[in-house]
């Protein structure tokens, strides 16, 4: 298939959308007997009508996919409040959603979780009447013995292999499309891995792009048939080795410009910009890197400023044409208490901000930033993603374990060898700034030493962990006089301790625009010793 775009089609592609927000369009508000629609949209629009953030473009998701918040044919219809007290009174939320993004001028697309999970809301245990009847068109990958039978409450993800499935989806989409006016519509394939046969996902990777033919094949219909383009997008893994171990041949996909708009990743700081570039190229295909701050990479949940501005100023250096926000706050915290409804978006001061600063991104490249090493697994619970802590090798999906970040990593007992590690600066440093590299250790060897006689203790992360709270063992006093810190082959004078971080001062020269290798040993030798020192936390502060 080769796939011919008008020239309205291409117009459409190049709208201006550096900022996307993609959001769950109501989960705070699930279980809730009933909701005051003009509080839902108070709630949900408040950040996007403050005058000082940008916001482009709205992407609104409806929870799991497998039921429906719409009138359907094809779905059933949720079985929670407030959803059947709005279906007797004939209220829509999928097209107030749309009218109230309209009505502010705001781009619109419909986001779809592929392969959802059943359970959409806590607590209900459903059985879909299609995965019923023909459980032969399903993939099981939960272990049923685990804590709170949650493998007993799931009954098996969609396999796409299965021409039966392709076809299923495929009408469901087809009712949205033709029942609702948005500017677009997203699959995310994100929600949930695998979508093929564990193990055998990338030999069976032409059932999906056949998928993704008929979805760009009906987009194209409907749009023409309501006289303007229907833009496709599609939620990938942030690497092509990732999206390989998956099953998406996204090259193909780009070749034959199936869609209009790669999302890249979910959870991920690292994203493979240039390779998606490089398969886009002489395409129109827009790519933009996706930003959660819920399921987070692990250790960054609600991470201060810095952070994010470090991670956009990477991306669109490697040359993103925007970013989405994923899990970000709809509004202030006295706002959802205002109306009773759950607030779980404790950092919704720094998602303001950040949306705040989004409107003059040259002006952000300006301010601080910390630049991070990203570490493997962990945001979701060992039962979904293994814990670095606890760390095995995902075998039924890539998508959302960052299973190729480097952290924790252990230094080497005998000093012989460094341990490198790759840390990407988006930004040309300027001379005055102040540069220090922060460092965050662990020592099983010191766990039985008094506190008194170990540097500080720290939090490392939190969501996914045991009790939501993963803390480090403190290495003894001293340490910051025996690990020897590299940037880019320069070594650093010996580091200074700040809260049990190691901190190293660099100066701006030393840093490259793009990769910069730091490497970390042991200045002295420890034959014999008992235990590991492990690095948790890699970071580099540019100071303005």
């Amino acid at each position: 298939m080769s796939t011919h775009l008008s020239p309205e089609h291409v117009a459409a592609i190049e709208r201006d959308r550096r900022v996307v927000v993609n959001f769950d369009a109501f989960p705070s508000m699930m279980n809730l007997p009933s909701i005051n629609v003009e509080h839902m949209k108070a709630v949900l629009f408040e950040f996007f009508d403050d005058p000082r953030t940008r916001i482009d473009s709205v992407w609104w998701n409806f929870t799991e996919g497998n039921e429906a918040y719409w009138p359907s044919k094809i779905l059933p219809f949720i079985d929670a409040p407030p959803y059947g007290e709005w279906k007797e009174t004939g209220f829509d939320p999928v097209q107030t959603l749309l009218d109230e993004t309209r009505r502010r001028g705001l781009e619109t697309f419909f986001t779809y979780r592929i392969n959802g999970s059943d359970n959409d809301v806590s607590g209900r245990t459903p059985r879909l009447a299609m995965k019923e009847e023909h459980p032969d068109w399903l993939i099981h990958t939960w272990n049923k013995t685990i804590g709170d039978d949650i493998g007993q409450r799931l009954n098996g993800y969609w396999n796409f292999a299965v021409q039966g499935v392709r076809d299923y989806k495929l009408s469901i989409l087809e009712e949205v499309a033709g029942q609702y006016d948005y500017d677009g519509m997203e699959i995310d394939f994100a929600r949930v891995s695998p979508v093929l046969p564990p193990g055998r996902q990338w030999e069976n990777r032409d059932a999906l792009t056949d998928f993704m033919r008929s979805v760009r094949s009906m987009l194209l219909r409907v749009g023409e048939k309501r006289g303007r383009p229907y833009l496709l997008a599609a939620r990938v893994p942030e690497n092509l080795v990732g999206c390989r171990m998956d099953g998406l041949d996204v090259e193909t996909w780009a070749r034959e410009e199936l869609v209009d708009i790669f999302t890249l990743g979910c959870r991920s700081f690292d994203v493979d910009v240039a390779a998606f570039r490089r398969i886009t190229e002489d395409t129109h295909i827009k790519l933009h890197p996706v930003l959660d701050d819920h399921h987070s990479t692990d250790g960054y949940r609600f991470p201060p400023i810095e952070v994010f501005r470090g991670v956009m100023a990477n991306w669109l250096h490697q040359g993103a044409d925007g970013l989405q926000t994923f899990n970000f706050a709809y509004a202030r915290s006295e706002t959802l208490e205002k109306y009773g409804m759950r607030d779980t978006w404790t950092g919704w001061p720094t998602h303001l901000q950040f949306y705040r600063e989004l409107a003059d991104t040259d002006a952000m490249n300006q301010m601080s930033k910390v630049y991070v090493v990203q570490r493997r697994g962990g945001g979701h619970g060992p039962f979904v993603v293994p814990n670095p802590e606890d760390w095995s090798t995902p075998r039924w999906m890539y998508f959302n374990t960052n299973m190729l970040a480097p952290l924790p990593a252990e230094l080497d007992p005998d000093g012989w060898a460094d341990t490198l590690l790759h840390v990407y600066v988006g930004e040309q440093v300027p001379p005055d700034a102040e540069v220090t590299v922060r460092l965050l250790l662990s020592d099983d060897s010191a766990a039985d030493l008094p506190e008194a006689e170990r540097l500080q203790r720290v939090l490392v992360a939190t969501i996914g962990h045991p009790d939501s709270r993963l803390e480090n063992v403190p290495p003894a006093i001293g340490i910051e006089r025996r690990v020897e810190l590299r940037l880019n082959n320069a070594l650093l004078e010996t580091s200074s301790v700040d809260d049990g971080w190691l901190v190293f001062k660099a100066r701006p020269a030393q840093l490259a625009t793009g990769e910069n290798l730091v490497g970390l040993k042991l200045s002295e030798t420890r034959h014999g010793a008992q235990g590991r020192v492990t690095i948790e936390k890699l970071e580099i502060h540019v100071n303005r």
